[in-house]
């Protein structure tokens, strides 16, 4: 199982990468790994994360929704985490400007 510490390894390695796809589902990333995960989709290949079930609350959630617009990804999956209104308002008031679908 991946931490937040494997987490934030990954994420910090996004912007060297080709990667498109990225699915770090079941694994418990935490806020921590999303942060890192979240900040370095800027400039990234990623056109599809997915972050099921990985312990993601409000904190990691904002920095994830505050970089949708730069990035290139196309398909977000966030279900089965504890995002309350604050993760949800960010990712929602940047969708706009994203490349999802």
């Amino acid at each position: 199982e991946i931490g937040e510490d494997g987490a934030k390894a990954i994420g910090q390695s996004l912007k060297q990468s080709y990667l498109q796809k990225l699915d770090m589902s079941r694994n418990q990333i935490g806020d921590e790994g999303a942060k890192e995960i979240g900040k370095n989709l800027k400039g990234s290949f990623i056109q599809k994360l997915g972050l099921e079930n990985t312990g993601i609350g409000d904190e990691g959630a904002v920095t994830i929704g505050l970089n949708l617009k730069e990035s290139s990804i196309q398909t977000l999956d966030l279900g089965s985490n504890q995002i309350g209104d604050e993760g949800a308002m960010a990712i929602g008031h940047n969708l706009k400007e994203s490349s999802i679908q």
